[in-house]
């Protein structure tokens, strides 16, 4: 039974309405539901009713004061009734456990295909999207060997590595999960429109973002830290130094989970990113032998040198700016959270921001969204 037939209605309907509300993301909305009791609840409360949760923005205030936009509802329900998506919120029975695990787990997210199938062990496979023949074969090897192991593929859906991933589980008899960076009734790649059909029969297509979203830039880095986060580890195949595959291991550290990379040539751009990563510590991943080994090894200090590697560098700050600027991390985040973090209000938060902006450690993107640079 999905989570989209266990849940009223209604209380769907509230659901949907509190996620497109300017201002409340994950923390924000969990908090809510945590104080309330229910979607259907927030909306039925009154303005002294919020008085009881701390440091709620005001711009959430008089956004909830306006009430549910039923068009906005509307739109998506009719767009999860048209593909036939299942929703599930951080209270439905078969959300996985491993995403609880993150700094930021989504609180709400939109699927076709086996909810249940979430719950899975899985290995995530990411890579290039402009792969060579060795990667694509590496790729394919290495997923059916996961398949035959009893472990699920997660990846992006993305071209090159991604779609070889995921084609070469569903090839071998298993299953495999799609996280999307756009809504989930969004054919992107329009290439890989077919694919996502066939892991919706064999597995699972996810989007935390609201039906009909694009697939804009600044959605990819928050749909990778879900690849990790729903994975034991993650394994990179053919990355360069600016791909968004080195922003899935880095979610991959703050998560805890093993980051792994398959050396490539020396003389390929494609494998300067990978060749880093094992530098800095990552396993190095010949065969499905290493892969189980690397799962298996004591994590205790193996990771140390990578998060040296990739972590945040510590300008000289204020204790006020230092604050703000360990709660940053290497994808957007609305500034919503960052203050939830923070425990300090937005407008607090903002003019921090800007200084560090100024500073060029931040980048701001629209609609109040920052990233560490």
């Amino acid at each position: 039974m999905t989570a989209r037939i266990t849940m009223e209605n209604e209380e769907l309907k509230a659901w949907i309405g509190l996620h497109s509300v300017a201002g409340v993301g994950n923390v924000t909305l969990r908090r809510l539901i945590e104080y309330f009791g229910s979607a259907g609840a927030v909306w039925k409360a009154r303005p002294a009713d919020f008085s009881g949760i701390a440091r709620l923005p005001t711009q959430v205030l008089n956004e909830l004061a306006k009430g549910p936009d039923e068009k906005v509802i509307e739109r998506s329900m009719g767009i999860l009734e048209r593909v036939g998506a299942w929703t599930m919120t951080f209270l439905s029975e078969d959300y996985p456990p491993l995403l609880n695990e993150m700094q930021n787990p989504p609180a709400l997210i939109h699927g076709i295909g086996d909810p249940s199938f979430l719950k899975n062990k899985a290995v995530a496979v990411v890579g290039s999207r402009y792969p060579s023949s060795y990667g694509l074969d590496v790729a394919r090897m290495l997923s059916s060997e996961l398949i035959g192991h009893g472990y699920a593929v997660v990846s992006g859906l993305a071209l090159g590595i991604d779609a070889a991933a995921h084609d070469a589980a569903l090839l071998s008899g298993g299953g495999t999960i799609a996280v999307k960076g756009c809504g989930i009734d969004v054919a992107y790649p329009r290439q890989n429109k077919a694919l996502a059909c066939r892991i919706a029969d064999h597995g699972a297509v996810i989007s935390e973002l609201p039906p009909g979203s694009s697939p804009e830039a600044k959605n990819f880095p928050i749909r990778n830290r879900i690849i990790s986060g729903l994975s034991m580890g993650v394994v990179i195949i053919e990355a360069s130094m600016k791909s968004g595959s080195l922003i899935t291991a880095s979610c991959a550290l703050e998560q805890g989970r093993e980051v792994m990379a398959v050396p490539g040539s020396i003389y390929s751009y494609r494998s300067t990113g990978t060749h880093w990563l094992i530098k800095q510590g990552a396993h190095l991943i010949e065969n499905i032998t290493d892969i189980l080994e690397g799962l298996g090894a004591e994590k205790q200090g193996h990771n140390k040198d990578i998060v040296t590697g990739l972590s945040k560098e510590r300008p000289k700050l204020s204790p006020e700016e230092q604050d703000v600027f360990d709660k940053l991390e290497p994808y957007p985040q609305h500034i919503d959270n960052i203050a939830n973090l923070c425990g300090q209000s937005v407008g607090q938060v903002s003019g921090l921001l800007l200084q560090m902006e100024l500073k060029d450690l931040v980048h701001a993107f629209p609609g109040q969204i920052y990233q560490l640079k």
